[in-house]
């Protein structure tokens, strides 16, 4: 019994310890909080921007706010509004930057890019006009879900947002300004296979568009003939 006593008495500290540490937020790595900021600072905040956004669709209305506004670099990104970490490491897994009144150019090179481990990026509502939907997005290959909906990108969806393969969700619509490839269709589909939801409302679909579906599939939104 002394021994049991012994024992306990000596890993009791640690044992405290960790209890403390795992009541603590975790700390966003510092390279990963330094992206999140250059990323701001990309855009300015419309102040012209609608107070509530949604989608007819959806039938969804939220409350439009600037979510980046409070990002500081003296506070842990792990806290920011929007931003979400994984509760062992730390990493950001999550960014949720709805309705957040964001205007500006969306580039190629943006640091956003260098979070490699975002499961879950949603981007909808905000004011993106002028820009492309860059290649790199393709590079998220732990992506879930992905929402590029109603934030005015323009051109060709990139042939690469097929890479990846873990989505449930692909959003991404907006306005007759973006259109999808010949064959990129059916690219989406061999290679999507787990998708629950697609969006490509007001997309232009110049590819065939194949008669089965990812047997996931529960949502479909295609552009109206």
């Amino acid at each position: 019994m002394g021994y049991v006593k012994f024992v306990f008495f000596m890993i009791y500290p640690f044992l405290r310890q960790l209890a403390f540490s795992s009541s603590l937020p975790h700390l966003c790595p510092q390279d990963q909080a330094l992206a999140l900021l250059q990323f701001k600072h990309m855009f300015t905040i419309d102040p012209d921007a609608s107070d509530y956004c949604g989608h007819i669709l959806t039938n969804q209305t939220i409350q439009s706010y600037p979510r980046t506004l409070l990002w500081n670099k003296s506070t842990n990104c792990c806290l920011w509004d929007g931003v979400h970490c994984d509760k062992m490491s730390g990493q950001v897994i999550e960014l949720n930057l709805t309705c957040s009144r964001l205007q500006g150019k969306f580039h190629s090179n943006s640091s956003l890019f260098q979070l490699s481990n975002l499961k879950r990026l949603d981007l909808s509502f905000n004011d993106f006009t002028g820009s492309l939907i860059s290649p790199k997005f393709g590079e998220f290959s732990s992506l879930t879900h992905l929402d590029l909906s109603d934030s005015s990108f323009t051109g060709l969806i990139p042939s690469e947002i097929s890479h990846l393969s873990k989505l449930h969700v692909l959003r991404i619509n907006g306005l007759n300004e973006l259109s999808l490839g010949p064959h990129n269709f059916e690219l989406l589909f061999k290679n999507l296979t787990q998708l629950r939801e697609l969006n490509l409302d007001s997309v232009n679909i110049s590819s065939t568009i194949p008669s089965n579906f990812s047997s996931h599939l529960t949502t479909l939104r295609l552009p109206y003939t």
